[in-house]
């Protein structure tokens, strides 16, 4: 780890143009994460260029400069160093950049068990998010973190862990968590707009989808479907979809929960577990990945196929 720390360090402190670019549906982690490091960077007063496929969901724009991320690659390819954060696959970041072609020097950063070392530079790491690695940062890099940094880290964090439920919520993810707090971080006030500001189209296609629920003979596997029409029907938008298959989880008995969700020409699969079920490497067989127990994958086809291919591999692994 300290290799890659000083590997990190020199290029950054030689770097005058940074590129920094996350996945395609961004969550919590990867835009406070990425909002996070243009902090650090625009402290040590480097040119920094935030870029995202798709727009910041509306529950993160309170997330200081979260309308300076880019929606558009950029035109020039002078950068010195551009970094992926919170991406296990350099494809993540979707088809409409090649980021190697924008800069010298490429730093992947990410907490992906299945993360393919995309980057010239590889920090990755097996922990709670991206948002706790970007936190050792500033203090490698020896900048403290203002209340906005606090804010973009603690979301990250909040977010990747469930708000601090998952079994990769370690001692040193609440030792952190504390001190963005005592650095400005409101603890319940990023709460309440992530998790208490839901739209009436979200809560609609919740209900749709709890409607549309089915499963296993054991109960064991659940799955819901959402086409494109549907989700057009009550207007929700693909943020609103977000938690839907973490609810699907939360059925008693169910070990696999399965989101499929139609938008555009792609079909999103996403997988949730509990206990030993590894999701992710069922989503890799399908061309997706992730971390065990919350993984995805974007499909392509009819979605009836999609989900009849999906369901025989999960079945080969639980009935």
């Amino acid at each position: 780890m300290r290799k890659e720390f000083n590997t990190i360090c020199k290029a950054v402190n030689g770097a005058g143009r940074i590129l920094i670019a996350t996945h395609t549906d961004p969550d919590g982690d990867a835009i406070g994460s990425m909002i996070a490091l243009y902090i650090l960077f625009k402290s040590l007063k480097r040119k920094v260029t935030m870029y995202c496929r798709e727009k910041v969901p509306s529950i993160y724009s309170f997330l200081h400069h979260s309308k300076e991320i880019k929606n558009e690659p950029p035109k020039n390819t002078d950068f010195d160093v551009a970094i992926a954060v919170d991406c296990g696959d350099i494809k993540r970041l979707g088809r409409n950049i090649n980021i190697r072609s924008h800069a010298k020097t490429l730093i992947n950063i990410d907490h992906h068990p299945d993360n393919t070392k995309f980057g010239d530079v590889n920090y990755v790491r097996d922990i709670s998010s991206v948002s706790e690695m970007i936190y050792e940062l500033f203090g490698v890099f020896g900048i403290k973190i203002n209340k906005e940094a606090a804010t973009c880290l603690y979301t990250g964090i909040m977010t990747d862990t469930g708000n601090f439920r998952y079994d990769y919520t370690t001692p040193q993810t609440l030792r952190i968590a504390a001190s963005l707090a005592e650095n400005g971080a409101n603890i319940s006030r990023i709460a309440m707009t992530v998790y208490e500001a839901k739209t009436i189209p979200s809560l609609k296609i919740l209900g749709a989808a709890m409607y549309r629920l089915e499963s296993s003979d054991s109960g064991k596997v659940v799955w819901t479907v959402l086409n494109k029409d549907l989700i057009k029907a009550v207007g929700a938008k693909s943020e609103d979809l977000t938690g839907i298959v973490d609810q699907l989880r939360s059925i008693k008995g169910a070990e696999v929960a399965i989101l499929f969700r139609e938008e555009a020409d792609e079909i999103k699969v996403n997988f949730r577990s509990k206990f030993n079920i590894n999701v992710s490497a069922i989503a890799k067989k399908l061309g997706g990945g992730g971390h065990v127990k919350a993984s995805g994958a974007i499909m392509h086809g009819n979605i009836e196929d999609v989900k009849n291919k999906v369901l025989s591999e999960v079945f080969k692994v639980i009935k």
